[in-house]
């Protein structure tokens, strides 16, 4: 037994006991109570605690067991009622506010802060001065007064979600507000608030306690507990047995309450929820092979993603900086176009912009044409066509869902939805074409349940459900063992071949992408500065910042104890934040020109497939290790 309450559930259970012990009671009052509550024999008034009245009898002669029993069922039955009215209104409000952010979240957020800053029991004496006394208006004055802290816990957790990277899977899937806030927000939202319930339980059943002894709750005959307390106060020393009772039932019920929501918060033991699984069925459609193509900005008729002339920028103290600009780029059917640079260098925000993946503040301006239709500006619909694999798949899967179920929602929203038998099916065929083993017993593990390879091939199955046309992949091999990168290219290049299918892939590694792509953009400080065909670039760089990050991949065969060569400075600050070349400041062949005017990007063969934008070539007049 001692073992036992050493275990925390066992421990959760005891305290648990009270609650349960009287919402029991109370559902079974009509068949425990041994008389009727209302029912009264004035030659049995006041009579002590006796094997035919286990505790007394009242002054009307009625029995104070069985009215102890009703009070338990009407405190909790006006509990459940306000405890449901209010955690329904407050998680919708603020999970919806929380999601929709601007100045209904703002005028939301000031609602709560009054209604919390107000005396619970002032605004429950108001609406019952003005409606007059009853259950009715009982439960209407709790549920004003307990909605907000449900409302603002809500709020909180799903604004920390809002901009998730699998809030933006879901909206590049084409998941409608209803749908993400019910289905995707809503239950994670729900656990906090469910812990806060816990707690409010106790506080319910002493308002309406409260209330009763005033004389503005239930009203007589009935049986309630605050009314049992006020008809008992005048023989608090002649006759203990009637206010005792219901005093120890308030009492018990309200540290239980309070040690549970504790226990909970704590994070011992967290409510459980339900995991929603969406089923929905799949068409496989055939693919035909196309030729590869070279990283040039010529439009091409076999084009999947031409992107012209895109800007991003972001509000300021001093209106808007442009943190990206002039970027175009295009890939076509069956290429692999690797968007390479530094931490910070603007690759990731060149990759996602056109696809509305960044931060809503975000101003996104310029083209991106998916096939014949504009990406950039409200098109969620043309973005199904679009898979993203996201740097982070812990963060990018919801960790409240199993992966079958996020795989089986996204097979769904791509409009092919059915019988759920045949929707998992279609899953487990996904997940096996990303190569994950057993996917039977993987679509019923969660994320946490995963490693990091077998995360991105998650995402990877999820991408696929709507047989994109174009898969971009935010650097897929991030912070994995480079055995698990080269499996994991080897999957992605594998699927290029067998779908045919256009690929954007945003990395800093120049030695990653070589085993992929087959032509490159080389982004620094927002800006493209060198695009042409892989092997022209790794042969012939012509960018001294290409050549930085050429020569800091490791090459085997190096002498024990060789330095990597680094470039100087730090990584290239925004296009507005300088008026000439932004890598001057850390290039050895910077001449003064480079510092007040702005390269672009200008051919270097007569196919205009291999590109450059610097003011001195050092490929006419240096050897490829940097010398003169």
């Amino acid at each position: 037994m001692n073992g036992l309450l050493h275990r925390p559930g066992a421990r959760t259970a005891l305290i648990a006991v009270p609650l349960v012990l009287f919402a029991v009671a109370g559902g079974l009052a009509p068949l425990l109570a041994p008389a009727d509550p209302g029912v009264g024999d004035l030659a049995a008034s006041l009579r002590p605690p006796s094997p035919q009245h286990p505790l007394g009898t009242d002054q009307l002669g009625r029995d104070q067991l069985s009215r102890l029993l009703y009070g338990a069922r009407i405190s909790m039955t006006i509990t459940a009622a306000v405890l449901a009215i209010s955690l329904a209104i407050g998680a919708v409000v603020g999970a919806t506010v929380g999601y929709l952010g601007g100045w209904a979240d703002w005028v939301v957020a000031r609602v709560i802060d009054v209604v919390v800053s107000l005396p619970g029991m002032l605004v429950a004496l108001a609406v019952i001065g003005a409606r007059g006394p009853g259950v009715e208006s009982l439960v209407l004055a709790l549920s004003l007064w307990s909605w907000a802290p449900y409302a603002r816990i809500a709020r909180a957790r799903v604004a920390g979600m809002r901009g998730s990277p699998h809030m933006d899977a879901l909206r590049l899937l084409g998941a409608g507000r209803v749908r993400i806030i019910g289905r995707h927000l809503l239950p994670p939202a729900l656990a906090p608030c469910l812990v806060y319930a816990s707690t409010d339980v106790g506080t319910i059943v002493l308002g309406v306690a409260t209330l009763s002894f005033l004389g503005l709750g239930v009203a007589p005959p009935h049986a309630e507990w605050g009314q049992m307390l006020i008809e008992g106060q005048p023989f608090l020393g002649s006759a203990w047995w009637l206010a005792y009772p219901p005093g120890i039932a308030v009492t018990a019920v309200v540290f239980a309450s309070n040690l549970l929501g504790e226990r909970l918060a704590s994070g011992e033991e967290a409510p459980s929820l339900l995991r929603l699984a969406f089923p929905g069925r799949i068409r496989r459609a055939a693919r035909s092979a196309r030729p590869a193509v070279v990283a040039e900005p010529a439009a091409v008729q076999d084009s999947v993603l031409v992107v012209r002339d895109l800007s991003v920028a972001y509000p300021g103290d001093g209106g808007l900086r442009r943190v990206a600009a002039g970027i175009s780029y295009e890939v076509r059917r069956g290429q692999v176009l690797a968007l390479v640079g530094e931490t910070g260098s603007g690759k990731t925000t060149a990759a996602l912009a056109p696809f509305g993946l960044l931060d809503p503040r975000a101003v996104v301006t310029g083209s991106a044409m998916l096939g014949a239709r504009e990406l950039v500006g409200p098109v969620p619909r043309e973005r199904r066509r679009v898979g993203v694999v996201f740097q982070d798949g812990a963060a990018a899967l919801n960790p409240l869902r199993t992966i079958g179920a996020h795989i089986d929602e996204a097979v769904r929203n791509a409009g092919r939805g059915g019988r759920r038998g045949a929707t998992r099916r279609v899953t487990e065929e996904l997940l096996g074409t990303a190569g994950l083993p057993d996917p039977a017993m993987v679509a019923h593990w969660f994320p946490h349940q995963l490693s990091g390879g077998m995360r991105q091939r998650a995402q990877i199955a999820m991408a696929l459900a709507g047989e994109p046309e174009l898969l971009v992949a935010d650097e897929p091999t991030s912070a994995l063992d480079v055995t698990v990168q080269a499996q994991l290219l080897d999957l992605l290049a594998g699927l290029r071949d067998e779908l045919d299918m256009a690929m954007v892939v945003v990395s800093h590694d120049l030695a990653v992408v070589a085993r992929l792509a087959d032509s490159v953009a080389v982004v620094y400080a927002g800006r493209i500065v060198e695009s042409g065909p892989l092997e022209t670039l790794i042969k012939a760089p012509d960018h001294p910042y290409t050549r930085g990050l050429l020569d800091a991949v490791p090459r085997p065969g190096t002498a024990p104890g060789t330095r990597f060569r680094t470039m100087p400075g730090r990584s290239g600050i925004g296009p507005d934040d300088t008026a000439g070349c932004g890598f001057a400041p850390r290039c050895a062949f910077a001449t003064p020109a480079c510092t007040t005017e702005r390269p672009v990007l200008e051919p270097l063969d007569p196919s205009a497939a291999h590109r450059s934008a610097c003011l001195r070539h050092p490929s006419t007049s240096t050897t490829t290790d940097g010398t003169c």
